[in-house]
């Protein structure tokens, strides 16, 4: 329930991604575990860090347009 009336506020969704972005370019660029398997968990990982934080970005953006689009009539 939390989490819904979230979804709707541009501003927030945007900074989420940012840090989303942020953590998954870290974790990609300074983890480096031993073992394959670790290196392809920390990949993973980052990846669906930096898709997630594309999403979110282009949600947020296509929500402010909305919503300047409405106050703007």
């Amino acid at each position: 329930m939390i989490l819904r009336n979230r979804l709707c506020e541009p501003d927030l969704m945007i900074r989420t991604g940012l840090t989303c972005l942020v953590v998954g370019l870290f974790a990609q660029r300074f983890v480096h575990l031993a073992g394959d398997f670790w290196q392809g968990f920390v990949a993973g990982i980052s990846g669906l860090l930096i898709g997630l934080s594309i999403v979110l970005n282009v949600r947020g953006l296509v929500l402010q347009r909305e919503r300047k689009n409405c106050d703007g009539r």
